[in-house]
Formats: structure tokens, sequence, C-alpha cells
């Protein structure tokens, strides 16, 4: 894994930068799941939706990713974990989803998210443990409990 491998808060002037990583992330599943990408239309959901706790993924000082989670229910739940492309294949998701999963054992929580059926990270997040608990016509909903 890179030194300096950083999370902290996001802040929102960081949001063109981490639009760009999410585009970059993201684009080609979307565009296999719903057609064509629509810019204007990304953008205004990307901005709409800046949760409660977005957290910045920083290495060697640059911002690499953003983890957005929401703890305010009965669950941990991941609402997004996207790296750009460079920072991939690393280690790097494992590294943040082995955290998530520590602090979800503390509060005695389950941790859910949902992925894309056509996004082949859903392979990542059952190499840890997640299995499949549901899904929609689009998406997988994931599960991991502790202990479980």
């Amino acid at each position: 894994m890179p030194a300096g491998f950083v999370i902290r808060p996001a802040m929102p002037a960081e949001e063109p930068q981490l639009y760009a990583i999410h585009r970059a992330a993201m684009e080609d599943y979307v565009v296999q799941t719903w057609g064509p990408w629509d810019d204007a239309d990304q953008q205004h959901r990307f901005a709409g939706s800046w949760p409660d706790l977005r957290l910045a993924i920083e290495i060697d000082g640059e911002l690499a990713g953003f983890l957005d989670l929401d703890e305010q229910g009965p669950t941990v739940d991941i609402a997004a974990l996207e790296l750009a492309p460079r920072w991939q294949r690393q280690g790097i998701g494992s590294a943040i989803i082995r955290a998530v999963q520590a602090r979800a054992a503390e509060l005695e929580r389950p941790v859910t998210l949902q992925v894309l059926k056509v996004n082949p990270a859903r392979a990542l997040w059952e190499r840890h443990g997640f299995r499949q608990v549901g899904e929609s016509e689009t998406h997988y909903q994931m599960a991991w409990q502790a202990g479980a």
C-alpha cells in the first residue's frame, strides 16, 4: 500500500475533485446500467447527496477517493466507497473496508451497502464477508455482521 494513506473529513471545496473521481470510478457502470452519462444530471445528483459523513481518502498527499458513511440508523451504511482508477486494486479499498468493519463491531452494528449489479467490486465485498441480502433491478444489497 502506498505511504501516506490518510482518511479525513472531506471539505465542500473539494467537491469538483471528488466528482471527477466519482465519474472516473463509476461512469462505465452507470452507462451499462442506465445508458449515456448525463454530466449535468450526475453533477446535480452528486452535489445534492453530500452526506453528513463524507471522508476524503488521501494517498501521498493526493486526493484519491472518498468514503460516504451513515451511522445514524441501526446499521453502519456504506453509501459510497470510490477510488480513482489509478489507486484501485492496491489494497486501499480492503484497508478501508476492514476499518469500517472494526468500527461497526465496536458499535455492535451490521454494515450494509448496495453495489451495482454490473460492478465487479461485488467480489471485493464478498471477500470481506459481505453477503447478498436483497436486490433491486440495478443493485445487490449486501450486509456484514461481526461474528457471522
